[in-house]
């Protein structure tokens, strides 16, 4: 069953074994997003809002150390947001 796991090795001597590791991790360009009232609760449409799609909810997810997606985010929550500029050019966004 193991025997096709990927193996992968982002960088000498670091091997990661099934997933890559995450390709956005938090950086000094990134903004806050505060959650309001009239906001919305989940990754999916705040990706759709931000990015203008929902399927980079990972990436808010991933800068923001949430394990669980399916939980909503609470009212008042700053979350760091990569700008479209950075996930273009690491690839995650064609703007």
């Amino acid at each position: 069953m193991f025997a096709s796991t990927p193996v992968y090795e982002p960088e000498p001597g670091l091997l990661v074994f099934g997933l890559m590791q995450p390709p956005v991790v938090p950086d000094a360009t990134d903004f806050l997003y505060t959650v309001t009232s009239a906001g919305v609760p989940r990754l999916d449409l705040i990706a759709n809002e931000q990015y203008g799609t929902p399927s980079l909810w990972w990436v808010i997810a991933s800068v923001n150390n949430i394990l669980d997606p399916l939980v909503s985010v609470p009212q008042g929550t700053s979350l760091r947001m990569p700008t479209k500029d950075r996930l273009s050019a690491e690839g995650v966004l064609n703007v």
